[in-house]
């Protein structure tokens, strides 16, 4: 039987595969927490941390799709927001 035509078993996934999406779903469910604010407050920031923490995780272990890099710039922008809300919000109990 000839080798060349059989498959070769299951395809193993690029390293830190796993990390970018989980890097992924951290961001979307912070912006998502951003914007309807239902969970707890300022949750956001919590949430997006803990994507870009997975983000830098999948580059560094040599991940280049998109996953990662889509994971951490919602991330980024979760904590961003979060963070000049939870500035505002401090603002404001100051001005009381």
């Amino acid at each position: 039987m000839d080798q060349q035509n059989q498959p070769s078993g299951p395809s193993t996934p690029p390293p830190g595969e796993g990390q970018a999406i989980v890097s992924l779903v951290f961001g979307i469910i912070s912006l998502v927490v951003y914007f309807t604010n239902w969970l707890v407050p300022f949750a956001e920031v919590f949430i997006g941390i803990v994507g870009i923490i997975f983000a830098i995780s999948a580059k560094n272990r040599g991940f280049s799709g998109g996953k990662a890099t889509a994971g951490l710039i919602c991330s980024v922008i979760a904590v961003v927001l979060g963070g000049l809300y939870w500035i505002a919000c401090v603002m404001c109990l100051v001005s009381l």
